[in-house]
């Protein structure tokens, strides 16, 4: 039996359908606060990082959703959550989706988004960030469970330069979310399971491209015929911005990620949590560990962001 591949892309009339719509027009003019997600079948709009609505190509036509919070600012429950919505309807309510969207998204969100579309209209950046809150796709509801991953990497960037390089980041923002269930240990974790199964996928990258070719999205020269034989390995990392204590007597983002990750009190760590990353999986700094992540630290907050090379800019403190 033949086994179906997964596809994460849309062919060129979804996507010839989509530049006469109303969302063309809003990418345009919004260039700096939007990103368009390329998934199976469907794109996500993204502002803040944040989904605001899912975009569908069905017999011939655009067709959205939206959750109804992005509309009127009141959360919703179960099938009454979201609603199919015309794109000119989106266009027209651009302000008030924004309002809601920056209403409910943190600190670390907004940075994120800001983070990216910086490095995308930066021309002289060295990477291009071709996704965001990429999650792998598995073809049913079974294979899923049976792979017990659920991780979501925060961008997805590639090198402009052939061989081209794939880094996978996640991004924190001060000392919030490094431990906990969705700190800096499940990010470790996810690195090694996505390792481990073996979920690098050039193929699905070049899709990506492909169907943001197809959209007209403004991509670098050297990746507008990209191939998967053009594309090297791939990289780990974790940015953290608004590297700074919140008191003079506290620790930074950088003094608290070490407590959780090493035993040995380094970065000038204070106290060292009960569970550290090194104890299951080695020194991940350590280029010969069996797993390597690439630790950049910055102290630019939100308010003054101005990176514009994700990988590459000279404010990163590196490790």
């Amino acid at each position: 039996m033949t086994v179906k591949k997964i596809t994460r892309g849309i062919n060129k009339d979804f996507a010839d359908a989509f530049k006469q719509c109303e969302l063309d027009k809003l990418l345009a003019d919004h260039k700096d606060e939007l990103f368009i997600g390329v998934r199976n079948n469907y794109l996500n709009l993204y502002y803040n990082c944040d989904s605001i609505a899912k975009v569908e190509y069905k017999q011939g036509k655009i067709i959205c959703e939206i959750d109804k919070y992005y509309l009127d600012g009141k959360h919703y429950k179960g099938s009454n959550k979201t609603k199919k919505i015309d794109s000119s309807e989106i266009y027209k309510n651009y302000q008030t989706i924004k309002a809601n969207s920056n209403t409910k998204a943190t600190d670390e969100k907004k940075s994120q988004s800001k983070l990216v579309l910086l490095n995308n209209n930066n021309k002289d950046s060295r990477w291009y960030c071709f996704d965001v809150e990429w999650v792998k796709a598995f073809e049913n509801q079974q294979q899923k469970n049976e792979a017990k991953f659920n991780g979501r990497f925060d961008i997805m960037a590639i090198s402009k330069k052939k061989p081209q390089k794939v880094a996978l980041i996640e991004l924190k923002y001060g000392n919030g979310a490094i431990g906990g269930e969705s700190g800096i240990f499940k990010h470790i974790e996810d690195f090694k399971k996505y390792k481990d199964k073996k979920y690098f996928d050039k193929f699905e990258i070049c899709q990506i491209i492909e169907s943001q070719k197809f959209l007209g999205v403004n991509l670098p020269d050297s990746l507008k015929n990209l191939s998967i034989m053009d594309i090297g390995g791939y990289e780990f990392y974790v940015i953290t911005l608004n590297n700074n204590s919140e008191n003079i007597n506290g620790s930074t983002p950088k003094q608290t990620m070490s407590g959780y990750l090493f035993s040995d009190k380094r970065w000038n760590c204070k106290k060292v949590s009960q569970k550290t990353v090194q104890a299951s999986f080695g020194d991940v700094t350590d280029i010969n560990n069996s797993l390597h992540v690439n630790f950049l630290f910055s102290k630019q907050n939100l308010d003054g962001l101005i990176i514009n090379d994700i990988i590459e800019h000279t404010d990163y403190e590196r490790e």
